[in-house]
């Protein structure tokens, strides 16, 4: 169909234009023209929207400029907050395929198959010799894109419903592998199921907020990090999803009700922006250094079920044992209790000023099994958990 390609055309040269100086690849400019998207939207809901609405073959031209725009859609899952699987924004999708650098014939281990549409795009990029294992925790979703798979006559994709968090030992070792959903940890089953010299492509959270997409090597014992950028994806379910990494309410703060009528201090502070409009993004950098370098860094949110409108989020550095309360909250910061962790977040904030303003995706990384002995040098951070630890380094 001719208005067909005209979007796809479109979305291509927006996408050339958004990644000028890493243009997309032929190859996988190729596998893309190749694997149409709106092929793997059944039915979709746009966000911060409750309407779902169902693509079929009548219908089809009415929801084209939707389904080629360069934004992600909602596959599964009727709360924002609480989303369950998405086909992501395209032009960071062929991104990520050149970040990864599929060659034919690999082998390659997916974790979140959703749409299938990634899944059919790196079939396409490794050939008939190549094959992808894409595992998908929710039934349904796993269904529908196997079903587009088969209808589409995509034959060296295997869709396998399951948690994508323990990898898919029955496939390994794997040349490359991806995650299509965003981990706060690196399970160990990555470090025995990837080759040395493999690529693991993989979106780290933080309890700061904001996500950095890592381009690790696996390297004898660890993962080492080549490339890195910020992005936003919905964090993976199963057992490795953790509800820690949501902010809390300050009002659950067992302490909250006595802090809160000891308050010591108001200074004015601005994050390069005036008012709550701009804050989210102007401290994502100081939020995800605090959340690697400050024991202390919290992230919280003021829940108003009686008012309307979003959440209210903000950070600060909260010290129990010194009964120390610092808030950063749109244009000031409130200290509660004394101002002792007002005194260490302006320190953080100094040093973090001194380094140059990183965020987590301006760091190198490397990924280790727990058991791996590790110590930190100078502008180094060791953060373990559950499964693996990282060590941060400027």
């Amino acid at each position: 169909m001719e208005l067909i390609e005209k979007y796809q055309k479109q979305l291509l040269d927006q996408t050339q234009l958004i990644y000028r100086e890493t243009p997309i690849s032929p190859a996988t400019q190729q596998a893309y023209l190749a694997t149409p998207r709106h092929r793997f939207v059944k039915r979709y809901r746009e966000w911060a929207t409750t309407e779902w609405r169902e693509v079929t073959a009548q219908n089809l031209e009415e929801h084209l400029a939707t389904l080629y725009a360069d934004r992600p859609l909602i596959l599964f899952g009727d709360n924002d907050q609480d989303v369950g699987s998405t086909i992501s924004q395209p032009s960071f999708v062929l991104h990520m395929l050149d970040m990864l650098q599929i060659a034919p014939g690999q082998n390659i281990f997916e974790l979140g198959t959703g749409s299938g549409w990634n899944a059919a795009l790196m079939g396409n990029l490794v050939g008939p010799q190549g094959t992808i294992h894409s595992l998908e925790i929710i039934p349904q979703v796993a269904q529908t894109a196997a079903a587009t798979l088969a209808e589409l006559g995509i034959s060296n994709v295997r869709v396998i419903e399951g948690d994508g968090g323990q990898g898919w030992l029955a496939g390994a070792p794997y040349d490359r592998a991806i995650f299509s959903a965003g981990a706060y940890d690196l399970p160990h089953f990555f470090f025995e199921q990837i080759r040395v010299g493999g690529l693991l492509l993989v979106v780290i959270k933080s309890e700061g907020g904001g996500d950095s997409l890592f381009l690790l090597r696996k390297a004898a014992d660890h993962f080492e990090s080549l490339d890195s950028q910020q992005c936003a994806f919905v964090q993976m379910k199963g057992s490795n999803h953790l509800d820690s990494l949501d902010p809390i309410q300050l009002e659950s703060l067992p302490e909250w009700q006595e802090l809160k009528e000891q308050p010591v201090g108001k200074r004015a502070f601005w994050w390069g922006t005036k008012g709550k409009d701009g804050f989210l993004w102007q401290t994502l950098g100081i939020r995800s250094f605090l959340s690697i370098s400050e024991p202390r860094f919290q992230a919280f949110k003021t829940v108003r079920p009686d008012q309307p409108g979003p959440d209210e989020y903000f950070f600060g550095l909260w010290d129990r044992e010194q009964h120390s309360l610092v808030l950063a909250k749109d244009d000031a910061l409130l200290s509660y209790g004394n101002s002792l962790a007002e005194e260490c977040l302006l320190k953080d904030v100094e040093r973090w000023v001194r380094l140059g303003m990183p965020g987590a995706a301006s760091l190198a990384l490397k990924i280790y099994p727990l058991d791996v002995p590790l110590s930190a040098a100078a502008d180094q951070w060791i953060v373990r958990r559950r499964e693996s630890q990282f060590l941060w380094s400027l």
